[in-house]
């Protein structure tokens, strides 16, 4: 029986649980027996560390986003020696441990912190698990492992390109995309009838709830219906609700790939932050995506990267977005334009399905490769063949 222990970062759902979980279900479709443990390697240190740290980064992000930005750029959006050393340092030995009590046949990396860690140790000699590193934002920053690891499953061909020219084997990279669970690959469901503009807002748990009287200002024109997820956030909820407006709909946290489909299906447009899994969701269901705040670090490069190649559109502040919307929809120019865009976008991909790189995955990473058990049994066998 084969082991992947899959390595997010933080408990907290996020793109990283999100674009691990398609993977998981993928393979234990291609096989049954296959077993998939998700693992926040920080819980596994020290489970008070985990909610320090991640605490810690909510309550940075939120209270001086300029200097996260700054940090972000200094230390991870390229290659720090100060900051490898000390991760190595407190780290390395942690994830060596982790590795042996979980004896996996594949490690798959969702954030870059568990990927330089696990590099470290195959590149040391100590470690000889196949890993795999799953991108869930449209760059890739210098803290992911790179030289030992033996799958990049890259978001853009542009990214593709960044690794051959630091010298990964082509071999080892595959335009992927951010990875979406399968289900969201079905085709989009007929237009709905009531000739309205049907809109997603997103974002409900970290910038959502400042953003919303620009977002919904002036928003009773009829033509556009709202459906706000507001995820574990209580208040946003409770505050969408008491607007009492028929053309606003609050929707809690949806955890079902399949909900979350339909709701895809129900849409036109997302008004989002650049998150790379939500993203990467809405342009496979031909969404127009409009931006309506970023989080400091990560997703102000993802945000630089979509508007470059036209992918996003960024929210006006001071205009209402459902004058924005309205004028966006009509212009023809604009909606080839973002339509172009999408179909480049997606023509990249080496890979549509995680049905796909599951297989894949099979033919390079585990071929070759026996479990204990199957070990044993190939020994006794073998044994018994010569006592013949």
């Amino acid at each position: 029986m084969k082991k992947v222990l899959v390595l997010p970062l933080f408990t907290m759902e996020s793109g990283h649980h999100r674009s691990a979980n398609a993977l998981a279900e993928a393979l234990q479709k291609h096989d049954p027996e296959l077993q998939c443990a998700k693992v926040d390697f920080l819980s596994f240190v020290n489970a008070g560390l985990e909610k320090f740290i991640s605490t810690l980064y909510l309550t940075w992000i939120k209270r001086f986003p300029s200097a996260y930005s700054t940090f972000y750029r200094l230390f991870f959006n390229k290659k720090s020696d100060i900051v490898q050393s000390a991760y190595e340092a407190i780290f390395l030995e942690k994830m060596e441990q982790l590795i042996e009590v979980k004896k996996p046949d594949l490690i798959v990396c969702t954030h870059s912190f568990p990927s330089f860690l696990v590099d470290k140790l195959k590149r040391y000699g100590v470690c000889d698990v196949p890993v795999l590193n799953l991108y869930t934002d449209f760059f890739i920053n210098g803290l992911w492992g790179k030289e030992k690891v033996d799958l990049h499953c890259v978001p853009s061909k542009d990214i593709k390109n960044e690794l051959l020219e630091m010298g990964i084997e082509e071999d080892k990279i595959i335009v992927s995309g951010i990875l979406a669970n399968d289900r969201l690959n079905r085709r989009k469901m007929n237009r709905y009838s009531d000739e309205k503009i049907h809109v997603i807002l997103s974002g409900g748990s970290l910038g959502l709830g400042k953003n919303l009287p620009n977002l919904l200002q002036f928003s009773n024109s009829g033509l556009v219906e709202y459906k706000v997820l507001c995820g574990s956030n209580k208040a946003l909820f409770e505050k969408v609700e008491n607007l009492g407006s028929p053309h606003i709909t609050p929707l809690p946290y949806i955890a079902s790939a399949e909900q979350m489909n339909q709701l895809y299906g129900w849409a036109d447009a997302i008004v989002t932050k650049p998150g790379g899994v939500t993203i990467s969701e809405s342009i496979r269901k031909k969404l127009l995506i409009f931006i309506h705040s970023v989080l400091p670090g990560q997703e102000e490069v993802n945000l630089d990267y979509l508007t470059n190649r036209g992918l996003a559109e960024k929210i006006d502040g001071s205009r209402p977005f459902e004058e924005q919307l309205l004028s966006f929809v009509s212009d023809s120019s604009r909606l080839f334009a973002v339509n172009k865009a999408r179909h480049q976008y997606m023509n990249e991909l080496e890979v549509r399905s995680c049905a796909d790189l599951a297989l894949i995955i099979e033919r390079k990473l585990f071929a070759g490769r026996t479990t204990p058990k199957e070990k044993y049994l190939n020994d006794v066998f073998s044994k018994l063949y010569r006592s013949l």
